[in-house]
């Protein structure tokens, strides 16, 4: 039974060898061959090794005779002979040491004996297959293996060999990719770096996508490169990498474990290619040439670190330097920078760390291009080390300048305290320190004799820090810094002034002084008279609280300057109240009084303003109106009102502001403003719907104005309004004067013509209406250039609805006897209908010229049939009667032409691709007409001609 089951057993063998061979190459054990469910024996797991299966496949190679099968066979072989190799090498440490314990191989690193035979082995297997079989196109696996071999039996060379020839010859090779990257690993090792940077490069041309080599070729094709002595290029490497793997400042932040590792080691590498180049200076020369990089800072910091590693603190601070001025708007310059001043202070350098304190400080500090090109949050990162920066040089030069024994030494240096103390304030205005700061500030400008400044600083903290314990001893010095001053004879009034300013402040700040309340008044009145009015306010309004110890004569004082003070500064309330008040005083005169009442009236008014300004439209009326109630004989109460009646208007308010604009024209009718008030009024009734109000003050403006076009539109927009009121009577007044005054511009004119001749329609006044159609005709065909479209549609409207007057006027008239007299006023109306149907033909509007010509031909065709349907006169003898017969056809008979023929006129236009009721109507009328008649030649009747 065995022996029976053994074909079969080596056959599945087989089958799974075919099918493992063309898998994956990571699965490489015979664990990974499918399980297929065959039973031989029994369901125990069968036990063997790659000595039995090799010698199963010894076994069928003695009896096979298929050739393929004898090549898997011995590819097979091969690979088992490998894999006995690689799992000897894979065995456990403890293991391998029992095994080959006292082996002089293991003992130097190399391959035991057996080892090296299955390598050999399986070489020489390999080697003969690729003999035997050279052309076979699965040879890049036995290469593939055979390269395995060799380096598994430690020969190289032979390894390098057998790449180079698979990566050659298999260019489409599942093992491509991973030979070429092992290819370059043996040339690297071997510092064959020429032909590894071209492995390496092989690997990029092949492109990222399913290439998971890509990246590790970029990187070391950087290193082979560099280790040919190819500076330049390896940058030019390396940044291509960099660009490729770390595209952006985000990927850059975020790499992690090998990616970082990688990172840093290209970033160390190149600050040190960089430096090999020369310097610094190099990084920038390098990227103007290949293009700036987003990682270029990351350079910088390397061979900084580089510098700063080896103590060369001045080199290091120079590459710091150079990023700075290469990128002067990075938010990592003043980073750099910082760093720059750190290396400075680690080697002592205290001069150079004071000159680059105060670039820094220059560069960077707040006001700079530097600070008001960046945001808050590099501003934050900033104010740490500029503060520090300033109060250090500012410390530094007023203590040098104390220790100074000459005068100029000391003004040279404790001016540069100035300026670092002036620095930080205008910097850090609310620093903790900044009180400190001023004093100091002020300390060194006294020391100098800059009096002016050391009273503004000592100022400043006496009364802007009232809780700083050297708010009283900065008051004082103030006071002694006014008085060492003497100004020139152009500034006294304002030196005087200042230190009359000072003065109040201590007095307000110490009030031990009884006078302080005659000396707030007095100042006040001062600063009000040199238009100081802030300060003049509060020294009045300080005055104002102590007003109970003052004199009548001082309280009026501090009212007057108060409100004069407070409507300069847009203090209207206040202002207001003030001079209320101070024109109540009883030694005011008369003229004094009255001017005080009309200021008030200018601060009511004021008021009106700023609530109009803050969008309290109530509030701004209410101010405006009450003027008249406070200050009713002020000439601001009238603007006042006007205001606010034209403020309503802009809120829409118009019942309000109706009843302003009403009041205002009756009290005032003379008024300037008056003439502007009726447009004001048409606009509050146009959005009420007060079509007729609006009406009559439209109708107002054409009575008064004396602009000859404000007045037209005034007129024809009054006969709108009236007319839409439902005021016909006035309507018509309206628009017969813009008709018979502006024939300019043409078409209101025409409109105001035809909605005459509409209202006329509508009241059933035919004969007005008439008159109006034939003035829409003339003023259309006097018109000219002037013409349009509109006036031609009307104007041939109107002269067909007249033509349709005349018709039925004429249809009206039968034929009776006499027939001369009849007929004759019959052909007076026909004349008059075709005038105004030819007249509506000629001015040419489609619908209105089929219509016209069909009412020709039948004005023809009713005048002929008139005719032979006409009563005979009495008496007449059969003879008589038949000439009159005879007669009357031959007066008939040219009107019947005449009517066919217009009517084939209007048909004709079908060959225009014309068509209309009209034109199928002439159809018929020619059916009527053509028999018997149609062919006769006699001469047409020179009504014809007319429509031609």
């Amino acid at each position: 039974m065995i022996k029976v089951l053994a074909p079969l057993l080596l056959s599945l063998l087989l089958s799974a060898c075919a099918v493992w061979d063309l898998r994956s190459e990571q699965e490489k054990t015979l664990a990974d061959i499918p399980q297929y469910k065959v039973r031989l024996l029994s369901n125990e797991p069968l036990h063997t090794s790659h000595e039995d299966v090799m010698e199963h496949y010894r076994r069928y190679l003695q009896v096979a005779d298929d050739t393929e099968m004898r090549i898997r066979v011995a590819h097979r072989m091969a690979n088992l002979t490998l894999q006995a190799e690689e799992q000897a090498l894979a065995l456990p440490a403890e293991t391998q040491q029992t095994e080959k314990r006292g082996s002089p191989a293991a003992a130097e690193g190399m391959l035991s004996k057996e080892e090296e035979s299955l390598a050999v082995g399986a070489i020489r297997d390999y080697e003969r297959l690729l003999a035997a079989y050279p052309d076979r196109s699965d040879n890049d696996a036995l290469l593939y293996q055979l390269a395995r071999a060799y380096r598994l039996a430690g020969r190289t060379s032979a390894a390098i060999v057998t790449l180079q020839q698979l990566v050659r010859q298999y260019p489409r090779s599942v093992y491509y990719l991973e030979s070429e990257f092992r290819l370059g690993q043996l040339l690297y090792d071997r510092a064959d770096y020429q032909q590894a940077a071209a492995a390496y490069q092989h690997l990029r041309d092949y492109g990222a996508e399913d290439n998971q080599y890509y990246t590790s070729a970029g990187y070391l094709l950087g290193w082979t490169i560099f280790k040919q002595g190819d500076t330049e290029a390896s940058l030019l490497s390396f940044t291509a990498l960099l660009d490729e793997e770390y595209p952006d400042e985000t990927a850059l932040q975020v790499a992690r474990g090998s990616r970082l590792d990688m990172l840093n080691d290209i970033l160390r590498i190149m600050a040190v290619m960089f430096d090999d180049l020369g310097d610094w200076n190099q990084i920038a020369r390098f990227y103007d040439e290949h293009g700036p990089r987003h990682f270029e800072y990351l350079i910088y910091d390397r061979l900084a670190t580089l510098y700063y590693d080896k103590h060369y603190y001045k080199s290091g601070a120079s590459t710091l330097r150079a990023f700075v001025l290469r990128y002067p708007d990075s938010e990592r310059a003043p980073v750099y920078y910082q760093r720059l001043i750190e290396g400075y202070q680690q080697a002592r350098y205290p001069a150079l760390t004071r000159k680059h304190k105060t670039l820094f400080a220059q560069r960077f500090g707040v006001g700079s291009d530097y600070w008001n090109h960046h945001g808050q949050a590099v501003r934050e990162q900033l104010s740490v080390p500029l503060q520090t920066y300033l109060w250090d040089l500012a410390g530094f030069w007023h203590a040098w300048g104390q220790s100074a024994r000459q005068a100029a030494d000391q003004s040279e240096r404790l001016l540069q305290a100035v300026h670092w103390y002036g620095e930080y304030i205008r910097s850090f205005p609310h620093a903790d320190d900044t009180v400190k700061a001023h004093f100091l500030l002020a300390e060194a400008a006294f020391s100098i004799g800059d009096y002016r400044l050391a009273a503004q600083h000592y100022e400043i903290v006496a009364y802007q820090y009232p809780h700083s314990e050297q708010a009283a001893e900065a008051g004082y010095a103030a006071l002694l810094a006014y008085h060492r001053y003497r100004p020139a004879a152009d500034e006294k009034m304002l030196w005087h002034q200042a230190t009359s300013a000072s003065a109040m402040r201590f007095v307000q700040e110490f009030p031990q002084d009884k006078r302080r309340g005659t000396v707030l008044v007095n100042n006040a009145e001062m600063l009000l008279a040199d238009h100081y009015y802030r300060q003049a306010l509060t020294s009045a309004r300080s005055a104002q609280s102590i007003k109970d110890s003052l004199a009548e004569r001082y309280r009026y004082g501090a009212a007057l300057v108060q409100g004069h003070a407070a409507f300069e500064l847009g203090y209207f309330a206040e202002a207001e109240q003030a001079l209320f008040a101070a024109q109540q005083y009883h030694g005011s005169g008369a003229q004094n009084r009255r001017q005080l009442r009309e200021k008030v009236a200018a601060s009511i008014y004021k008021q009106g303003e700023a609530a109009r300004a803050d969008g309290d439209v109530a509030a701004a009326v209410a101010h405006w109106r009450r003027i008249a109630q406070v200050i009713p004989e002020s000439d601001t109460r009238i603007i006042a009102e006007y205001d606010a009646a034209a403020l309503l208007m802009s809120v829409q308010d118009y019942d309000q502001a109706i009843d302003v604009l009403l009041a205002f024209r009756r009290q005032y009718p003379h008024h300037r403003l008056t003439e502007d008030i009726p447009s004001k009024l048409i606009v509050a009734y146009e959005e009420q719907g007060e079509w007729r109000k609006a009406a009559f003050e439209l109708q107002r403006i054409w009575k008064s104005s004396s602009d000859r076009d404000q007045q037209r539109i005034a007129c024809f927009q009054a006969a709108e309004y009236f007319a839409k009121a439902g005021d016909t009577d006035n309507a018509v007044v309206m628009y017969k004067r813009y008709g018979h005054s502006y024939p300019r511009p043409f078409d209101a004119a025409v409109e105001a013509n035809y909605r005459l001749g509409q209202i006329y329609k509508a009241q059933g006044k035919e004969e007005k209406r008439r008159f109006w159609l034939d003035k829409m005709i003339t003023l259309h065909l006097q018109a000219g250039k002037d013409q349009t479209d509109r006036s031609r549609y009307l104007a041939a409207e109107a002269a067909y609805e007249l033509g349709e007057v005349q018709r039925r006027q004429y249809e009206a008239v039968a034929l009776t006897l006499p027939l001369d007299k009849s007929i004759t006023r019959k052909n007076t109306l026909l004349q008059k209908a075709l005038q105004r149907y030819t007249q509506a033909i000629q001015i040419g509007v489609l619908e209105y010229t089929t219509s016209a010509t069909y009412r020709i031909g039948e004005l023809y065709h009713q005048l002929a049939s008139g005719l032979m349907n006409s009563p005979r006169p009495d008496g007449l003898d059969e003879v008589e009667a038949e000439e009159y017969q005879f007669l009357l056809e031959d007066q008939a008979f040219p009107l019947e032409e005449a009517a066919i023929q217009v009517h084939q006129k209007n048909t004709g236009r079908t060959y225009d691709g014309l068509y209309d009721g009209w034109i199928r109507k002439s159809y018929r009328e020619l059916a009527e007409l053509m028999p018997g008649q149609y062919d006769k030649q006699e001469k047409a009747l020179n009504y014809v001609d007319q429509i031609r």
